[in-house]
C-alpha cells in the first residue's frame, strides 16, 4: 500500500479552488506479476493507493478528479471509509470525475483509498485533484457548439464525437440536448448531428465519425472561460457498400440485460451514430423491441430494428432472430444442446441462430474449448446438436489474442461438413467502452432504404452465407468473374481466377491479404495502403483447379486503430500477455465444385469416399490422399477414432 500525506491549509478555501492530492502518475498492480507485456518491466508503486490530507468539512458538493488508464476491473474509491464511486472501467486514458457529497469531508484528517480488485489489473492513476465546487461546475465553464453534416447533402448526421485533451486524455463534459445525445467521458453520440458540449476552458482535439463507412473529421480547438465556440464539421462516405446491409446482430442494453451502461434510448442513438442499418436487439433472455422508442425519438428512418434474444445458458450463448412479438422465452436452464437448439429454432419467427463468442469461458464452459472440440479435425462432441446458422469469428467486445483463432476453428468445422456462416458483431453493452458496430456483418441485400429492408432477403443471406465479416476492413471475392460469396462455383476449367477487393475508410490500413482453401493458406500478398479511402487493394490470383472440392475464403488484415475515436479493445479473456491490435475483413466461402457433380463435398465427405473406395490403411488410399490437401488427410486419419 502506498500512502501519501498532504497538509492542506485549514480555513475556508475559496470555492473553485483545486487542491492537488497526488501530483505523480502511479502504477498500481502486484509485484512480480504483470497483466500485459508492456507492464513487465515497469515498477509497481503499490497494490492499493491511500491518500491522506487535511481539509474542512464541506457543506456542498465537491469534485474528485482522477487521471486513469488501463482500468479493466472495478476499483472502488472510498473517502473516509465511504464509497463515493469507482474508477471508470475503460482502457483509454481519461479523467474520472466523482462527486464528493456534502458532509463527506471532515475537519482535520481525511483519507481517499483506491481499493484493488481481487484479480490482477495493472493500471495507472494520477494526478488526483480535489476541486471545491460541484461536478456540474467543475466540468463546465466554456461551451463547444458542434454541428456535423453529410458533406454531400449538408444534412445533419447522427455521429460519434470524441473529445480529448492535446495529450489524448478523454475529457469529462456535459452534453446537450439531453434526449438527443448519449454521453460518456470524452464521447458524445448525437441523434441529428448537433451537440452542445460544456467543458472546462482549455485546448482540445475533437474527432467526428460515423462508423466504418464514413470519414473521420479532426479539428483542434481552444476555448476560454465563458466562451462559446461554434464548430462545423462534415463527413464523407468513403466505403461503397451498395448491395450490402450493415448489421450488428449482438446488441445489449442496461435496461433489459442488467449490466453495461446503455439505456434503451441511448442505445438507439449509438445505433444511428455508427451507421448500422440492421440493429438486432439481443438482451440476455429477453425479447427487446426497439421500434416504439425509435419512433418516439424520430430515429425510425435511420435503421431497421429486429427483435432478438441472446439465449444465455450455462452451456453457451446463442442469439436467435427475428422473434415474433409476444413469443414465449426459451428455458435458459436447458443445458442439453439437443433440446436447447430445437427449442430456440421453434420460437415463433426465428430464422437465424448464431453461436456467440465460442472461445469465451462462461461458468467454466467453452463451446469450442478443448474438452468439446478438436480444432484440427473440426470434430465436436455435440456435432449432431450444433444446428446453428452462424458463429461469431469476430466479437469486438470479446476479442481474441490471436485474431485468426476463430477463423481456423470455423475452417475446421466447415471441413468436417458443418455449413455454418461466419459473422462479426460488437456484443456492446455500453455507450462507449465497447463501440457498437465496431465488429459488424454485411449481408447481401437491397440497401436503398435502411428503414424498410427486405428482411426475408437478409435472412436468406444469413442462411446461404452471403455475408462479409468486418472489423475496420471489408473484403469481397469473385471466382471466374461470376461466383461470389455463398455461391457454388461450377463448370470449372483447369485454371481458376480469384479476384479479391479490399475496402476501407482512410483512417484504417490494410497490409496483407490471404486466401485460404479448406482453411489452408494457399496465397498471400502484401498490400501498400497509404491510408487510401474506398478501394485499398484489388488482387487477382490464378489457381489450378484442385483435385477435390474446396471452400475459398479471403481475409484482409492491417494495423489496429489505437486512437480513442475507434480504439481496438484488448481481449477480455486473453490467452497471451502480448496483444497486437489488428483490423480485419473477411468473406464467407465460395464453394468450388472441383469434382463437377453440382454439389459441394466437404473434406470429411471426400475422406469418407476415399476410404470406402480404397479401404482404410491401404496403399491405394495413401496414393489417393497424396492428391488431396492436409484437411482431407486429417479427416481420413481421424475417422478410425469416430
Amino acid at each position: 500500500m502506498l500512502t501519501t500525506a498532504l497538509l492542506l491549509p485549514h480555513g475556508d478555501a475559496p470555492a473553485g479552488e483545486v487542491l492537488p492530492l497526488e501530483s505523480r502518475r502511479l502504477h498500481l498492480g502486484r509485484d512480480g506479476q504483470f497483466e500485459w507485456d508492456f507492464s513487465k518491466d515497469r515498477k509497481v508503486d503499490a497494490e492499493r493507493l491511500e491518500l491522506r490530507f487535511q481539509s474542512r468539512a464541506n457543506s456542498g458538493e465537491c469534485t474528485l478528479r482522477i487521471w486513469q488508464r488501463d482500468v479493466k476491473l472495478a476499483w472502488p474509491v472510498l473517502l473516509n471509509g465511504r464509497r463515493i464511486g469507482t474508477l471508470t472501467t475503460a482502457e483509454p486514458a481519461q479523467e474520472c470525475v466523482l462527486a464528493v457529497p456534502a458532509g463527506a469531508l471532515r475537519d482535520g484528517d481525511n483519507q481517499v483509498i483506491f481499493e484493488a480488485p481481487p484479480a490482477l489489473d495493472d493500471i495507472e492513476v494520477g494526478p488526483v485533484f480535489l476541486e471545491l465546487r460541484p461536478v456540474r461546475e467543475a466540468v463546465g465553464g466554456a461551451t463547444l457548439d458542434i454541428t456535423v453534416a453529410d458533406a454531400a447533402t449538408q444534412a445533419g448526421l447522427p455521429c460519434r464525437l470524441t473529445l480529448t485533451r492535446r495529450d489524448g486524455t478523454l475529457q469529462p463534459m456535459r452534453a446537450e440536448p439531453a434526449r438527443e445525445v448519449a454521453a460518456r467521458t470524452g464521447v458524445v453520440y448525437t441523434a441529428g448531428g448537433h451537440a452542445l458540449l460544456h467543458v472546462p476552458p482549455g485546448d482540445y482535439v475533437l474527432h467526428a465519425g460515423r462508423g466504418f463507412e464514413w470519414s473521420v473529421s479532426r479539428t483542434e480547438v481552444s476555448v476560454k472561460q465563458d466562451e462559446t465556440r461554434m464548430l462545423s464539421m462534415s463527413l464523407t462516405r468513403e466505403v461503397d457498400t451498395r448491395g450490402w446491409i450493415a448489421a450488428d446482430s449482438h446488441i445489449h442494453t442496461l435496461t433489459h440485460s442488467g449490466h453495461g451502461d446503455a439505456g434503451v434510448e441511448e442505445r438507439l442513438i449509438t445505433i444511428a451514430g455508427e451507421g448500422i442499418e440492421l440493429a438486432i436487439a439481443t438482451d440476455h433472455n429477453h425479447h427487446t423491441d426497439y421500434a416504439p422508442a425509435a419512433a418516439a425519438m424520430g430515429l425510425s428512418g435511420r435503421f431497421t430494428s429486429v427483435i432478438g434474444n441472446e439465449v444465455t445458458t450455462k452451456q453457451g450463448h446463442f442469439n436467435a432472430f427475428p422473434i415474433a412479438p409476444g413469443a414465449a422465452l426459451v428455458n435458459a436452464g436447458t443445458q442439453d444442446w439437443a433440446q436447447l437448439v430445437p427449442a430456440i429454432r421453434s420460437t415463433p419467427g426465428v430464422r437465424v441462430i448464431t453461436l456467440n463468442h465460442p472461445r469465451d469461458v462462461h461458468g467454466g464452459f467453452t463451446p469450442l474449448g478443448s474438452l468439446h472440440f478438436n480444432p484440427r479435425t473440426g470434430r465436436h462432441r455435440r456435432a449432431e446438436s450444433l444446428k446453428v446458422d452462424a458463429i461469431e469469428v469476430v466479437t469486438s467486445a470479446a476479442m481474441q489474442s490471436d485474431i485468426h483463432l476463430l477463423f481456423h476453428d470455423w475452417f475446421a468445422l466447415l471441413n468436417r461438413g458443418h455449413r455454418i456462416a461466419a459473422v462479426a458483431s460488437s456484443d456492446s453493452h455500453d455507450v462507449s467502452r465497447y463501440i457498437l458496430g465496431q465488429g459488424r456483418t454485411y449481408a447481401a441485400a437491397k440497401d436503398e432504404n435502411p428503414s424498410h429492408l427486405d428482411l426475408d432477403e437478409v435472412w436468406r443471406s444469413y442462411q446461404q452465407g452471403r455475408l462479409l465479416v468486418s472489423l475496420g476492413l471489408m473484403a469481397t471475392m469473385q471466382v471466374n468473374g461470376r461466383f461470389s460469396t455463398g455461391d457454388l462455383a461450377t463448370g470449372l476449367a483447369d485454371e481458376i481466377e480469384v479476384e479479391v477487393v479490399v475496402l476501407g475508410p482512410s483512417w484504417t490500413q490494410a497490409d496483407r491479404v490471404e486466401l485460404f482453401a479448406n482453411g489452408m493458406l494457399i496465397r498471400e500478398q502484401a498490400v501498400d495502403d497509404p491510408h487510401r479511402s474506398g478501394e485499398k487493394a484489388r488482387i487477382l490470383w490464378k489457381l489450378p483447379r484442385p483435385e477435390h472440392d474446396v471452400h475459398l475464403v479471403a481475409v484482409a488484415t492491417g494495423p489496429g486503430v489505437t486512437e480513442p475515436f475507434w480504439e481496438i479493445p484488448r481481449p477480455y479473456q486473453p490467452s497471451s500477455k502480448v496483444f497486437k491490435p489488428r483490423v480485419i475483413g473477411a468473406t464467407n466461402p465460395v464453394w468450388l465444385d472441383a469434382s463437377g457433380n453440382d454439389r459441394f463435398e466437404s473434406a470429411y465427405l471426400v475422406a469418407q469416399e476415399l476410404i470406402a473406395r480404397h479401404g482404410a490403411g491401404t496403399e491405394a488410399l495413401r496414393e489417393a490422399l497424396k492428391k488431396c490437401d492436409a484437411s482431407v488427410v486429417l479427416q481420413a486419419e481421424s475417422m478410425p477414432e469416430d
